[in-house]
C-alpha cells in the first residue's frame, strides 16, 4: 500500500486527501440538511432548552459553565448549540450540517495525528476514510445531541497530536498546549478520560519512548532501563490522570443528580459484567459486518452462559495473541488496547441509561481497530507479495459497501418517524422506540394511535417508570384527570426521578376532589424542590379549598416573595383576604401588582370592594 505513489509533493498531496476524505463525508451526509430534530435527548438539549434557544447571551454564556444538566458538566457543548441557536435559529438542519463539519475537521485531525506519529501517509489516510465512512459512526454524526461526541473528539484528537510534538521534541510549552487541549476536550464531554492511557500506548508504538533495552554504561539492563523509562512517561501523565479522576467523578455526581445511574438492583454486577464481555464482541462483529443498527438496544433479560463464556473466550484469544506478538508487530498492541482502554467509559459497568450498547460509544474506541486492520492487511500484502492493483480493487469494494450503508443508516435519521419506526423492524419489542414514537404522536395530534404505543411498550417493559409518567401526562393534558392519578401513581411506586412527576400527581388528587393526598403529594414535591412555584401554589389552592386559609396565605407570599409578578398567586391571596375581611391586604397587595404591572381588572374590582367594604 504505501509503495503506491501519487505524484504529488507532500504538501499537496496532504490537501488533496483531506479533500477527498472531506468530499466522501459530505456525499454521505448531504442529506442532513432537510432532517429535523428528533424525540430522543433533542428537546433537552435544543428546542426545550430555554438557555440554549435564547442564543448566545451573557447570561447563557453564565449559565453554560457551571450547568450540569443532561447529566454532564459539559459547557463547550451547550455553547456550540447556542451558537447553533445565532446561526440557524429554528432550522434544524443547520445544527444537522454543524455536526457534519465537526466531523470532517475530526476526521482530517485524525488522519494529521496518524501520518505525524507513524511516518505513513496512506495507511493514516485509510483509517481516516474508515473513521470518515464507517456506519456506527453515523449516530455520533446524525444525531444533534451527539455535539458533545465531536466537540470532545476534536479537542481530544487535536491533544494527541499535540503530545507527537511534544514527544518527539520536548518543552514545558508543547506539554502545556496538550493539557490545555485535554482540559477543553473534558469541558465537551468527559469520553476522552482514557486519552492519558492511549498517550502511553502511543509511546510504545508508534513513538518508540518505551524502549525494551540498555541506553549506555554497565549498570543498565534492559529491564531496569525500561522500568526507569516506564516510571518517568507515567509520571508525565499524572496531571492528565488527575484531571480524569476528577472527570470521572464529576460525572458520577452528575448523573447521579440527574437519577440517570441504574440501580444495582435492576442491573446486578454480574449482569453488568457479562453485558460488557458480549458489547465488547459485539462492536467488533458490527465493524465488520455494520447490518441492523439501532439507536437503542435493550439489554436481554438474561444473557445465555454459554454466549459470555464464548465472548471472554475469543477476547482472551485475541489478547494473547497481541501479547506474543507486541515485538514483532507493535500496532496490534497500540491499537486493540486503544479499542478496549477507551470503551472503558461506557461499556456499562457504570451503567448510564437503559441500554445495553450504543453505535456512538465507537466513535473513537474504533479508530484501534482500524489501525489494526490497515497496518495488519498491509503486512499481510506484502508477505503475500499481493499486487498493488488488486490491494486498490480490493480497497475500493470496502468503501464503496461502507459509504453506502452508512448513507442508508443516515437516513433513517431524517424524523422521529423514520428514526424509530425502523429500530422497531431491527428490534420489534424496543420499549424506547415505541414509547418514544407514541410520545411523538401524542404530541402530533395522533392521540389514540400514540397511546397504543405506549401501552404496548409498557407491556414490553413494565417497570419502565417513564412511560407511565408520559401517559399520565397524556392523560392530564385532556383532563382525564381520574385516570391520569394511576399513572402518575405507579410512576411514583416505581420511583420516578423529579418534582413534577409528584407535582402533577397532587393536581389530579386535587382536582379530583382528594384533598389530603394532594396536599400530602404536593409537600412531597416541595421536599425535592422548594423552588417549584408550580407545586406551592397548587398546595395553596388546595390548602384554601380545605379551609386552611392561614397556612395558604403563607404559601402564597412565599410565591410571590420569588416572584412578584406571580398574578395567579396574588389574586388568590386577595381573595382570601377578601372573604376574611381584610381590607388592609386586599388594597396593599392591589397596589403592588398595579405597581409592577401584573394588575388585570379582577385585581381592579377586588380593590374597588375592598375600599367600598372600608
Amino acid at each position: 500500500m504505501e509503495e503506491c505513489k501519487l505524484k504529488l509533493s507532500g504538501k499537496k498531496k496532504n490537501i488533496f486527501i483531506c479533500l477527498a476524505l472531506a468530499l466522501f463525508i459530505i456525499l454521505i451526509y448531504w442529506q442532513v440538511k432537510e432532517f429535523k430534530f428528533v424525540y430522543y435527548d433533542d428537546a433537552s438539549y435544543v428546542v426545550e432548552r430555554t438557555q440554549v434557544m435564547a442564543g448566545l447571551t451573557a447570561d447563557g454564556f453564565q449559565w453554560a459553565l457551571t450547568a450540569t444538566e443532561a447529566g454532564f458538566w459539559h459547557p463547550l457543548t451547550w455553547l456550540s448549540l447556542m451558537i447553533d441557536r445565532e446561526l440557524f435559529g429554528n432550522n434544524p438542519g443547520g445544527y444537522h450540517w454543524t455536526n457534519v463539519v465537526l466531523h470532517i475537521l475530526n476526521t482530517i485531525l485524525l488522519f494529521l495525528f496518524l501520518q505525524k506519529a507513524t511516518g505513513t501517509t496512506y495507511r493514516s489516510s485509510l483509517v481516516a476514510l474508515f473513521f470518515a465512512i464507517h456506519p456506527l459512526h453515523v449516530e455520533s454524526v446524525a444525531w444533534v445531541s451527539q455535539r458533545k461526541d465531536l466537540l470532545c473528539t476534536i479537542f481530544g484528537l487535536a491533544a494527541l497530536g499535540a503530545y507527537v510534538n511534544y514527544a518527539r521534541s520536548p518543552d514545558w510549552r508543547r506539554y502545556s498546549l496538550v493539557l490545555i487541549l485535554f482540559i477543553l476536550g473534558l469541558m465537551a464531554k468527559p469520553m476522552i478520560v482514557t486519552i492519558p492511557f492511549v498517550m502511553l500506548l502511543l509511546d510504545y508504538w508508534p513513538l518508540q519512548r518505551i524502549i525494551l533495552r540498555a541506553q549506555t554504561g554497565n549498570d543498565n539492563t534492559p529491564v531496569a532501563y525500561a522500568r526507569r523509562r516506564f516510571r518517568f512517561l507515567l509520571l508525565e501523565k499524572v496531571p492528565f490522570i488527575i484531571l480524569s479522576i476528577v472527570a470521572s467523578i464529576l460525572v458520577v455526581v452528575t448523573e447521579h443528580q440527574a437519577d440517570a445511574l441504574t440501580n444495582l438492583n435492576i442491573l446486578s454486577v454480574t449482569d453488568r459484567l457479562a453485558n460488557a464481555v458480549v458489547s465488547y464482541v459485539k462492536y467488533i462483529i458490527l465493524m465488520f459486518w455494520p447490518a441492523n443498527l439501532a439507536f437503542f438496544y435493550p439489554h436481554c433479560v438474561t444473557i445465555p452462559i454459554l454466549q459470555v463464556l464464548g465472548a471472554l473466550l475469543l477476547l482472551a484469544v485475541l489478547t494473547f495473541i497481541v501479547l506474543a506478538a507486541y515485538r514483532r508487530l507493535p500496532y496490534l498492541f497500540t491499537g486493540w488496547f486503544w479499542y478496549l482502554g477507551m470503551l472503558v467509559p461506557v461499556i456499562g459497568l457504570i451503567q448510564v441509561g437503559p441500554h445495553a450498547l450504543a453505535d456512538r460509544y465507537t466513535y473513537v474506541p474504533l479508530t484501534g481497530l482500524f489501525i489494526i486492520v490497515v497496518w495488519g492487511a498491509a503486512d499481510l500484502a506484502a508477505h503475500w507479495k499481493l499486487k498493488k492493483q488488486l490491494l486498490w480493487v480490493m480497497s475500493a469494494v470496502i468503501v464503496m459497501a461502507l459509504s453506502f450503508c452508512a448513507w442508508q443508516q443516515v437516513g433513517y435519521w431524517k424524523n422521529s418517524v423514520t428514526l424509530f419506526e425502523h429500530a422497531l423492524k431491527i428490534i420489534p419489542d424496543n420499549y424506547i422506540a415505541l414509547g418514544n414514537l407514541g410520545q411523538f404522536y401524542i404530541n402530533n395530534g395522533e392521540y389514540e394511535k400514540g397511546m397504543a404505543h405506549m401501552h404496548k411498550a409498557i407491556q414490553v417493559k413494565p417497570s419502565f417508570a417513564p412511560f407511565y409518567y408520559n401517559i399520565g401526562l397524556a392523560l392530564h393534558s385532556r383532563g382525564n384527570y381520574a385516570e391520569a392519578v394511576k399513572y402518575f401513581a405507579k410512576a411514583e411506586e416505581l420511583f420516578f426521578p423529579g418534582e413534577d412527576n409528584r407535582r402533577l400527581l397532587a393536581d389530579c388528587y386535587r382536582l379530583t376532589g382528594n384533598m389530603t393526598q394532594a396536599i400530602a403529594a404536593y409537600k412531597k414535591a416541595l421536599e425535592i424542590n422548594g423552588s417549584n412555584l408550580p407545586a406551592r401554589y397548587g398546595l395553596a389552592l388546595a390548602l384554601m379549598e380545605t379551609g386552611q386559609n392561614i397556612e395558604a396565605m403563607k404559601q402564597l407570599k412565599d410565591i410571590l416573595l420569588t416572584d412578584s409578578r406571580h398574578l395567579s398567586a396574588r389574586k388568590i391571596l386577595m381573595l382570601i383576604a377578601l372573604k376574611n375581611g381584610d381590607q388592609a391586604t386586599v388594597i396593599i397587595e392591589g397596589k403592588k401588582a398595579v405597581a409592577n404591572g401584573s394588575a388585570d381588572a379582577e385585581v381592579y374590582k377586588m380593590m374597588e370592594m375592598a375600599g367600598r367594604g372600608k
